[in-house]
């Protein structure tokens, strides 16, 4: 019996998060382009960084891709850190969207939905129209895995010894409360999905496992569990990264520390909204919503003080490793962001190799004017090879993600292009020795 539970709760909660993989990874190849377009369009009016940060996280469906975008463009300078945390001040209410989808009693549709989109699939030609199925199967698997996982934990409830064990979830008292919050906040940072858990929430609750203040304690911890992904993206990048990860940490942790001190009234104002009695799943929905609106409006006249604070908790380190590119800044943000970056660098190549030929062929008609060149064509090489290097290192391990076709051919023109004006660096270079020996040896 235990073994049974045991495994289609274990594969229940694989579906569930191979599901949301999958529906993650095709909403950013649908919405990736628009992504950077949006982000673009930021500037210092912390509103409307806030809706950008909803948009992006309700588009990608999961708080921690579009933290770790946003951590990613703060590394490669093109955000600011005031505008990130609006970015993930609204990343925090666009993340309970997904738990108002959860609530759907359309588990028992998961399967089905899944094999017409499967079906479809297999015939489709269309790369966008398959794309968009593979979003459908994503959303599929959630509900079926979902369906299994509540299943599973259904004959829990009359159990005498896991009702026992399950009192360890009780808030009677301050210290509980804290003890609940701790374990949703472990949970949700092992496996890094705060849907998973909300998911998992639900389920227990449902079966009347864990009582409605429980689960709004475990939610309260699962906010900040799931911003260790952020903080692990991090690890490696430059001062300004590293203060927008904690700033996800430290908003949701100031969230959850004014929530716990006031908790028997935060209860009371939720009831205000749905019945826990009679919607469980709806009122644990709503108790993630409402935690992280309230939490953005108390925190956003503040902003300006946050990052004056994370200035100070994270320190500048002096060290900054001179790149010639932008890429390895932008390694935690999306492909099309890192294709579209290594398109400007290739251009950049190519404006280096047009100087040095104007140079060489000044050269040919003033050769004394190559002495005055010849290290500046030698640095140009060097610095040709360091593209190359940069382009080749953040690229290639594109080409074996799962992208669109299109974006697929625009890294390898990439590669095949940076190659190409690499070696023409070589061969600048040997003319310009060759003419330089010329100079040194006065040969006419």
């Amino acid at each position: 019996m235990y073994i049974k539970i045991i495994l289609q709760l274990i594969g229940g909660l694989g579906l569930f998060l191979y599901g949301m993989e999958h529906m993650s990874t095709s909403m950013q190849k649908i919405a990736g382009p628009k992504l950077k377009k949006i982000l673009a369009s930021l500037t210092n009016n912390r509103i409307l960084g806030i809706l950008v940060g909803i948009v992006i996280t309700a588009l990608v469906q999961s708080s921690s891709v579009s933290t770790v975008m946003t951590v990613g463009f703060v590394n490669a300078s093109l955000l600011t850190l005031k505008q990130a945390l609006g970015v993930i001040l609204g990343a925090n209410i666009g993340t309970t969207i997904t738990g108002w989808l959860l609530v759907l009693d359309i588990g028992k549709y998961g399967l089905p939905i899944v094999g017409a989109a499967a079906i479809l699939y297999m015939f489709m030609k269309k790369e966008k129209a398959r794309t968009n199925l593979s979003a459908i199967i994503g959303v599929g698997l959630i509900f079926f895995g979902l369906q299994l996982m509540s299943q599973a934990l259904s004959p829990l409830k009359d159990m005498p010894e896991f009702i026992e064990m399950f009192k360890m979830f009780k808030v009677d008292s301050y210290f509980g409360l804290l003890k609940v919050t701790a374990v949703g906040a472990i949970i949700t940072a092992l496996i890094q999905s705060s849907a998973a858990t909300i998911g998992i929430t639900i389920a227990l609750a449902s079966q009347g496992l864990i009582d409605y203040q429980a689960a709004v304690a475990l939610v309260l911890g699962e906010n900040v569990g799931t911003t260790v992904t952020a903080f692990l993206a991090s690890l490696g990048a430059k001062p300004n990264a590293k203060r927008a990860a904690f700033a996800h940490t430290l908003i949701n942790l100031i969230g959850v520390l004014w929530v716990t001190s006031i908790f028997r009234f935060y209860l009371k104002f939720l009831n205000n909204f749905v019945d826990p009695v009679h919607h469980m799943g709806a009122a644990i929905a709503a108790a993630h919503t409402i935690f992280n609106i309230s939490n953005v409006i108390i925190l956003t006249p503040f902003v300006g003080l946050l990052d004056k604070l994370l200035l100070y908790i994270v320190k500048d380190t002096g060290e900054d490793e001179q790149r010639v590119t932008k890429l390895a800044s932008l390694k935690m943000t999306l492909p099309n962001v890192i294709i579209d970056q290594t398109k400007i660098e290739v251009s950049s190549m190519v404006t280096m190799i047009d100087d040095v030929f104007l140079k060489l062929e000044e050269s040919l008609k003033e050769k004394e004017k190559i002495a005055k060149y010849n290290e500046d064509i030698v640095a140009a090489e060097d610095k040709l090879d360091l593209y190359e290097k940069e382009i080749y290192d953040s690229n290639f391990s594109l080409l074996s993600k799962s992208l669109s076709k299109s974006l697929i051919e625009d890294t390898r023109m990439n590669l095949l292009a940076c190659d190409e004006y690499e070696t023409i660096g070589d061969y600048q270079n040997r003319i310009a020795n060759r003419l330089y020996m010329l100079y040194e040896n006065s040969i006419d």
